[in-house]
């Protein structure tokens, strides 16, 4: 073989391995820059669990059959009307429910957490029923606090028949409402400790074991801290999901799924375009102290926002809005607690958020300076004389009135 000839052979075998790498590049780059993504869900939702904004939706108003993920909304009534150390006493519907159970028995008592345990992680729809009837009175009963509930969350396109999905014409939700209602029970401590469970030991009356949580997205993803899946034949698979990363927290929810590996795709999937293209700022909480002013006889006077304040932007890259104080009067006295001013949010020159501005001291009055004094003095001065004025002219006029009787009389 001639020299030139191995010359063009390295060269060609270059330029192709080059073409390989570009070809096999192209995937990455546009995964890297892809949009939303493509789901097999009839209905979906991605939600900044900081604002509540919705950041992605498919058919988000459509009404859909939630089966398990029902129990969210229960769990969070019942931690809302009792305590987790109230006892529970099963009666005789639970032991009889259709679908997946912890087997309780007519009598047997349990606490009110090991019964959220067992709804949320095994999704015992005894458990949830049990639930129902100790603080419903009975499942219609609970039904009417569900659907309160849910309408003063804003899910307005929701109506609950059961609280553990189990099928009925009249149950249904939407997946903007299960967001909405996910994002409200996710605010509780204790909602978030049980649902971020792996797995916990179950001693009842006839069954031990352990729960496991059928969440599969707690071992599969990173940073999922939530929260609860479900299916029925009518409802198909059902999974609401959260997750947890530098701060920042969304919440997917996906209806009507062909499979649960579908519904774990694609709340991964949404999650990843969350995380991916979204930042979400904390900008104030309630109770921070956002300045701190004399009160002008030595007294510090803390100002602190009345409420918390977050946004979420397109991830760019971008520093947080910048806050700027607007204080209106600071003359006291005023008692603590008062609005005083508010916190502006500004980025790029758009106002971004507002957040009222409250004094966490009593503003006590101003001590008088001099010129204070010359005025109040003028002022008392000027009252006085006019005082003394209208005296005088009251008087005149009572002598000409008795000048004039008498002279009608002589």
């Amino acid at each position: 073989m001639q020299p030139v000839d191995k010359v063009k052979k390295v060269a060609l075998l270059i330029i192709t391995s080059l073409l390989l790498l570009l070809i096999s590049a192209v995937p990455a780059l546009a995964a890297s820059t892809a949009g939303p993504p493509e789901l097999t869900a009839a209905a979906a939702v991605l939600m900044d669990r900081a604002t509540g904004k919705v950041l992605f939706a498919k058919n988000p108003d459509e009404r859909k059959a939630p089966a398990s993920t029902t129990k969210i909304l229960t769990a969070m009534i019942a931690l809302e009307k009792g305590h987790l150390n109230d006892v529970i006493t099963v009666g005789p519907n639970p032991p009889r429910v259709d679908g997946t159970r912890v087997y309780l028995v007519e009598g047997e008592q349990v606490t009110m957490e090991n019964l959220l345990y067992a709804m949320l992680l095994n999704s015992g729809n005894d458990a949830a029923l049990a639930i129902a009837e100790h603080y419903g009175g009975s499942q219609e009963g609970f039904a009417r606090l569900m659907n309160e509930k849910a309408a003063s969350l804003g899910a307005l396109n929701s109506h609950f028949v059961t609280p553990s999905g189990l099928p009925d014409p009249g149950h249904y939700t939407t997946a903007r409402d299960l967001a909405i209602i996910a994002r409200a029970a996710m605010q509780n401590e204790t909602f978030r400790r049980i649902v971020a469970t792996r797995t916990r030991p179950w001693r009842g009356q006839e069954w031990e074991t352990s729960l496991v949580n059928q969440n599969k997205l707690l071992w599969n993803y990173e940073g999922a801290d939530g929260v609860k899946n479900g299916y029925t034949s009518e409802a198909r698979f059902t999974l609401v999901g959260s997750a947890t990363r530098q701060g920042q927290s969304f919440i997917a929810v996906v209806l009507d799924e062909p499979s649960a590996r579908a519904a774990e795709e694609d709340v991964a999937a949404l999650l990843d375009y969350g995380f991916k293209e979204f930042r979400s700022f904390q900008l104030v909480r309630q109770g921070d102290i956002v300045a701190v002013i004399d009160s002008g006889n030595g007294k510090k006077i803390e100002l602190a926002a009345a409420g918390d304040l977050a946004v979420v932007r397109k991830n760019d890259n971008s520093s947080p809005p910048a806050g700027q104080l607007e204080l209106s009067s600071l003359n006291g006295p005023l008692p603590a607690g008062r609005r005083v001013g508010e916190m502006v949010f500004r980025q790029g020159g758009e106002v971004i958020g507002r957040v009222d501005i409250v004094n966490r001291q009593p503003i006590p009055a101003r001590p008088l300076s001099l010129s204070d004094w010359w005025l109040r003095l003028s002022l008392a001065l000027g009252a006085f004389f006019l005082l003394y004025y209208l005296v005088q002219v009251k008087q005149q006029r009572r002598q000409v009135f008795r000048s004039r009787v008498f002279s009608d009389y002589p």
